[in-house]
């Protein structure tokens, strides 16, 4: 009943809202202005060569950046946009940018929310909360089911978007401060996508749009529906993901390089990924190893140049640690070093273009590099006893075999004999479960059986195995089947 209150609650105060919404220039487009940019959509991309090499790896062995600074400026960069002026009626909504201070949007927003949140989990330095407390008044008075546009199949791309950022990020905030305030509001939004849809249009941009903001709602929402046990989302995201998303990227590959408002062809990718085959992991290997080579390693130059590497960073990164490539892992380093060198100022706001001065920062693309870029080589919560501060290194061997695995994954790893190391299984939510080695652990081959510390067995899905060292971090995403 409290949830149902609280939906209501939100309801009425968006349709009371709906009215006195500014006008935003970017990066919401009508159907007129985005069929303006349809050639900007026509892109596509011949397969990769055969023989894949390993794209920087030995730079990336060797590699120094500090992610979690990077994050850290970034966190900064949204609250300096955040609108501060409790009289102002856009009051605790993030700015679009630097250059666009009259623009304040609840994607922005949400997405601000899961950035501070990730930072308290990351440092256990809670200076942004004032920031959450007021974003989260914006977000309900601008929820994100109700922002621009409709809600229609061919044109409510930008609900549906916004919608996939909103569960997201209140998941994020209530695992971080476990606080159950805002929990209708996320399954509102997840609610908004089970219940609504996108299409492809024989013609017109949103034909190139529409799959990549589908596939990333659809991610969001099998996300959510296993965090929430709601087996409803889940199939509604594995339905609408195989019958529309899948369909149409084997009928155009080409899809999977296409770079269209603020998506790429990664978004679509990751998508499919955490949605369709986190329920058909069997169908996964052959699937992706056939189609992972019509999405772009390299981003064409146009209106959101910097936003596009963001969703080929993740969708690469995904990929990457579904096969166990480190081509694909290499992509997403070189991606998200490309976007991190677009800090230039160090005021952890990037443009959208690189052509773009530093004085045009905005606070969405910046965002994406922490979601997108920074967060998969971080721990899952530095400032927790066992995760300490390592940075994440490519120099220790960890592998890991079958993958999906089904009875036991069996785990080799190099080390040294001498040193100590601490060899955990992570769950999906980045919490330890399962301990297997400590101490001077060598090399040697280990045998996990899937279960937990306790004995219990463990669910299906999602798993992290995660050897740390005085020298470093090493990790790999693995999928366990009942």
């Amino acid at each position: 009943m409290r949830h149902g209150l609280f939906t209501l609650a939100f309801i009425l105060t968006g349709l009371l809202f709906l009215g006195s919404l500014p006008a935003h220039a970017t990066p919401y487009w009508t159907p007129v202005e985005a069929d303006r940019h349809e050639a900007e959509m026509e892109r596509s991309s011949a397969p990769s060569p055969a023989g894949e090499t390993l794209l920087w790896l030995g730079e990336a062995a060797g590699q120094r950046t500090d992610y979690l600074a990077m994050f850290s400026r970034i966190a900064h960069f949204q609250s300096i946009l955040q609108v501060s002026d409790p009289g102002d009626p856009q009051f605790g909504g993030i700015r679009e940018g630097e250059h666009m201070l009259n623009i304040t949007q609840t994607d922005n927003t949400s997405e601000a929310i899961w950035v501070w949140s990730r930072y308290y989990e990351l440092t256990g330095d809670n200076q942004y909360h004032t920031n959450l407390m007021n974003a989260w008044t914006y977000e309900m008075n601008f929820p994100a089911y109700l922002e621009e546009g409709d809600s229609s199949p061919e044109n409510g791309y930008y609900r549906m978007y916004n919608s996939g950022w909103a569960t997201r990020a209140e998941l994020k905030y209530r695992d971080v401060y476990a606080d159950e305030t805002y929990h209708a509001y996320g399954d509102s939004c997840a609610s908004y996508i089970r219940y609504h849809t996108l299409v492809r249009p024989p013609s017109g941009a949103a034909r190139y749009y529409n799959p990549p903001v589908l596939s990333w709602a659809l991610g969001n929402l099998y996300y959510r529906g296993v965090r929430e046990n709601q087996a409803a989302w889940r199939e509604n995201a594995v339905q609408q993901a195989g019958e529309k998303v899948k369909v149409w990227v084997e009928g155009e590959p080409a899809l999977l390089a296409n770079e269209a408002w603020a998506m790429s062809g990664g978004a679509t990718m990751w998508g499919l990924l955490n949605s369709y085959f986190s329920s058909h992991w069997t169908e996964m290997p052959a699937w992706v190893t056939t189609y992972k080579a019509y999405m772009d390693t390299t981003v064409t130059v146009g209106s959101f140049t910097n936003a596009w590497k963001g969703w080929y960073a993740l969708g690469h990164r995904a990929v990457g640690e579904a096969l166990n490539s480190p081509y694909h892992i290499g992509v997403h380093l070189r991606r998200t070093e490309e976007l991190v060198a677009e800090d230039a100022d160090l005021d952890g706001g990037i443009p959208a273009r690189p052509e773009d001065t530093d004085q045009m920062d905005q606070t969405w693309v910046a965002n994406y590099l922490a979601f997108m870029g920074c967060d998969p080589l971080l721990p899952a919560a530095a400032s927790a006893p066992d995760a300490g501060a390592l940075p994440p290194i490519a120099g220790v061997l960890l592998r890991g075999a079958p993958n999906p695995a089904r009875g036991e994954l069996r785990l080799a790893f190099d080390g040294s004999d001498r040193e100590p190391a601490m060899l955990t299984i992570l769950d999906c939510s980045g919490r330890a479960i399962a301990a297997l080695a400590a101490g001077a652990i060598g090399s040697r081959e280990i045998v996990w059986r899937g279960r937990d510390d306790r004995g219990q067995a463990v669910p299906a899905g999602r798993y992290q195995v995660v050897l740390r060292t005085p020298a470093g971090t090493a990790s790999r995403s693995f999928l366990w089947l009942k």
